[in-house]
């Protein structure tokens, strides 16, 4: 059995894209109420920032990955997106799905799982962005409800699945006692602007880490008794987060 532990990051389109963008749909895609907006020649600034959460003009920026065998040795921890010389965003982002689906090129449906939080949400981005960039992903994924496999999504989990109700990843990791905190004035909606002002590194670190407290979060839900989950903070603080 393999487990793959994911988070992405998300920006808006780029500036080419945001040119050929008609406000009317990019509304309708918003579900903005008619006649708000619509004395705009082109999308408000806080149109652009909630087209990242929307795969159809949406980007992904970087996937944080952690592959870890049955056994707990771990096969691949990093963050996809990233340079390798610079250590900074390529923002090539064929390039970015190409190398997630290609780390899963072995992954098996009926054995592996993939573990995250709100999951679902970000395997159809990635599914999604895979078919405007005429990518065919490696793995074909199945969104049924209630199961815990290949999908294991830590949110419904915890909320057994019960329509509307909904915990954020530090809350839940702070209910369940997992030590290691996020990157120090950093959440999802701060990934744009730290991403316009040239903070890659800091954006990497708190994917990776997001990634790392998912781990140790799904290891508390699938074996409560255990007294040590996931790794070390100080292993955590100092793994790799490029690749």
């Amino acid at each position: 059995m393999t487990r793959v532990f994911l988070d992405i990051e998300t920006l808006p389109p780029d500036e080419e894209r945001l040119k050929t963008l008609d406000p009317k749909r990019v509304r309708r895609l918003l579900k903005k109420r008619k006649g708000t907006g619509d004395d705009c020649e082109g999308c408000t600034e806080e149109e652009i920032r909630s087209l990242s959460l929307h795969a159809e003009y949406g980007r992904v920026l970087s996937i944080a990955v952690i592959v870890e065998q049955d056994d707990g040795s771990i096969l691949h921890r990093g963050v996809l997106g990233r340079d390798r010389e610079t250590r900074l965003f390529h923002c090539d982002e064929p390039r970015v799905l190409r190398a997630f689906w290609a780390l899963l090129a072995t992954f098996d449906v009926s054995r592996d799982v993939i573990v995250g939080h709100n999951v679902f949400w970000d395997l159809k981005f990635l599914r999604k962005r895979s078919l405007v960039n005429r990518i065919r992903p490696s793995v074909h994924l199945t969104f049924a409800r209630y199961r815990c496999q290949p999908i294991y999504d830590t949110q419904q989990e915890w909320c057994t699945w019960d329509y509307g109700a909904y915990i954020t990843l530090d809350d839940l990791a702070d209910v369940l006692g997992v030590g290691f905190g996020k990157t120090e004035g950093m959440h999802g909606s701060r990934v744009y602007d730290e991403y316009r002002a040239g903070n890659h590194e800091r954006i990497a670190e708190y994917n990776l880490r997001d990634v790392e407290l998912v781990r140790a979060i799904y290891y508390r839900l699938v074996a409560p008794e255990a007294e040590v989950v996931g790794p070390e903070a100080e292993a955590i603080a100092a793994a790799p987060a490029g690749r």
